[in-house]
């Protein structure tokens, strides 16, 4: 694969990631969701990042962090499901180690489409629920 045709490729999962991102964004609607912050930035050993979003609920005593990805689940080789699954979950529990929440914590992980291949939802899912994080598929 050429350098052009690498960047080129990386341009467009980019894209993609932020189109879904905004759309996700917006379907965070209603008198709860209003209370819900975006880009949320954090810092964690001194490594900075932010929170796609989070949502303190100081009523029921919850805070809900969720991070969005444009995954696309199917197109990675096997060997690779794990590894970037795991990244991601770390990823969540390190924005709820550096936000010091006194709360309890809702994690969650929002992926545009359930993968098609046989296994790789159950894989998916189950490395998930290991580490507490629900995961969400839109396209369900």
């Amino acid at each position: 694969m050429s350098r052009r045709h690498t960047k080129t490729h990386f341009l467009k999962q980019v894209s993609r990631g932020r189109r879904f991102e905004k759309w996700e964004r917006s379907q965070w609607k209603g008198d709860y969701n209003q209370r819900a912050k975006f880009e949320m930035p954090t810092q964690w050993k001194g490594k900075r990042g932010r929170m796609d979003i989070c949502l303190v609920d100081d009523d029921d005593g919850m805070t809900i962090i969720a991070e969005i990805k444009a995954t696309n689940w199917d197109a990675l080789k096997s060997h690779r499901v794990r590894p970037n699954a795991l990244r991601h979950a770390r990823q969540i529990w390190r924005y709820i180690d550096s936000a010091l929440i006194k709360q309890s914590v809702a994690p969650g992980i929002i992926y545009p489409k359930t993968p098609k291949k046989p296994g790789r939802k159950k894989e998916i899912e189950s490395i998930f629920n290991e580490r507490f994080v629900q995961v969400v598929w839109r396209d369900k």
